[in-house]
């Protein structure tokens, strides 16, 4: 099995849903091919304490959060290699991109060594990426 290519972890668009207080956000991520098979997958951020789900409200700003298992984390988690790795976010922000739209900002850790990926170690990121609401 060839080593797990972190760096095709990319994010292409992300999926606010829910509700006050019960937030989800998804964020899909780039295709890409690892051991010959294609990986499309998503970052799946559940239980967020926030206050809205309108993005006009989050817009330009940003939350901190502790990490599992401390009240208020956030439960994430990215499906890779056959397992569910848990993955601790710690912070989230919503500027504006240069078009007016509005992106989000991820900062956190993919915990791989909970389930094992290839002997990666658990390994800190932040990403942005564009930002839409399921919410009608």
């Amino acid at each position: 099995m060839d080593p797990f290519p972190i760096k095709a972890l990319k994010p292409r668009h992300a999926v606010l849903s829910g509700e006050p207080g019960c937030v989800s956000i998804n964020v899909l991520m780039r295709a890409f091919i690892w051991n010959e098979e294609i990986v499309d997958t998503a970052l799946r951020l559940d239980d967020i304490g926030l206050l809205s789900v309108d993005l006009a409200d989050l817009a330009g700003k940003a939350f901190a959060f502790p990490v599992n298992p401390e009240d208020g984390y956030i439960d994430g988690s990215i499906f890779l290699g056959g397992a569910h790795h848990p993955v601790d976010v710690t912070a989230l922000s919503f500027p504006h991109d240069s078009d007016g739209g509005l992106t989000v900002v991820i900062e956190g850790t993919y915990v791989f060594e909970y389930e094992g990926l290839a002997d990666l170690p658990d390994t800190p990121f932040t990403f942005s990426t564009s930002i839409s609401s399921a919410v009608i």
